[in-house]
């Protein structure tokens, strides 16, 4: 890993991860057990979406309990068909998906990632990846890195220390310029911040815009497949009125299908009855909605 303080060129890479925007939505692999790990508490989400064959985004939602919202919405702003043909800007609104992209496209291609800081977990999943990483300040990617830019100017750092604002690293972009006029004139030394990024650097940076978000099929059909109907079916039932537990083993086949219903958070089991949850409620207005029985507002 190599960490960088100001963006290189863009052209010498396939592709540019950053969260400012992109032409095309983060590319993520249909498994990625590195989640359990950069989310632990997803470590559920992922051994039961394992069970259906991938880790996709969206079929986490499907078996999350607690997270279904947040990991739903997150899932239009990922792709899953093959990478992009490079060069390529990609946008990312999590930074834990953003190291899972980069750290398997670089077993291929040049990738520079954008961050504004990485933690002791991304650091240690792109250590020694062929990947360049442009921080604003992160000690632990310093620790990781196998190359970093960056200028030391003890000048500098002595007025930061004086004036109480050293910290951090710096470089030929965040580190202060000391500027010395005439002597003869008596004037002080003071310090000159640079911006970030030069505007006008690269002229891509000034075209980043978001991409669209892609579209979603509805949860049930993502936790049970062909087994959806069946569990539509049973939900609408519960919702008509509460479902006695006692009657659960009447429901014959179905038993199995409303333990994971409850597991999977669309049901909930509250005073010997079981109840519909919100995500429950959801997950039904998703379907009638498909079956045009209801229209989005």
């Amino acid at each position: 890993m190599r960490v960088v303080f100001r963006l290189p060129p863009l052209s010498g890479y396939d592709y540019f991860i950053t969260w400012r925007g992109g032409d095309r939505l983060l590319w993520l692999p249909n498994t990625a057990l590195e989640l359990a790990l950069l989310k632990p508490e997803l470590r559920f989400e992922v051994a039961e979406a394992l069970s259906s064959g991938d880790t996709r985004l969206e079929r986490l939602a499907a078996v999350s309990a607690r997270n279904w919202r947040e990991l739903y919405a997150l899932a239009r702003s990922v792709e899953y068909e093959n990478p992009p043909q490079p060069p390529a800007a990609m946008w990312y609104a999590d930074l834990d998906l953003a190291v899972v992209a980069a750290e398997r496209l670089s077993e291929e291609y040049e990738v520079l990632l954008e961050a504004p800081q990485l933690g002791d977990l991304q650091v240690a999943l792109l250590a020694g990846c062929s990947v360049t990483v442009c921080v604003a300040a992160s000690s632990r990617a310093l620790e990781a890195a196998s190359r970093v830019e960056r200028c030391s100017r003890g000048a500098a750092r002595s007025l930061l220390r004086s004036i109480g604002l050293l910290g951090g690293a710096w470089d030929e972009s965040t580190l202060p310029k000391l500027e010395r006029s005439n002597v003869e004139r008596g004037a002080a030394q003071y310090a000159v911040f640079e911006e970030y990024i030069q505007s006008g650097e690269d002229d891509r940076l000034m075209k980043l815009q978001r991409p669209e978000l892609r579209e979603l099929d509805p949860l049930l059909d993502l936790a049970f497949g062909a087994d959806a109907d069946a569990a539509f079916a049973l939900l609408r039932d519960v919702a008509t009125g509460p479902l006695p537990l006692r009657s659960v083993p009447e429901l014959g086949q179905y038993a199995p299908l409303l333990r994971d219903l409850i597991a999977y958070g669309y049901a909930t089991v509250e005073r010997d009855v079981v109840r519909l949850t919100e995500k429950g409620l959801f997950s039904l207005l998703q379907k009638m909605d498909g079956a045009g029985g209801l229209k989005r507002v």
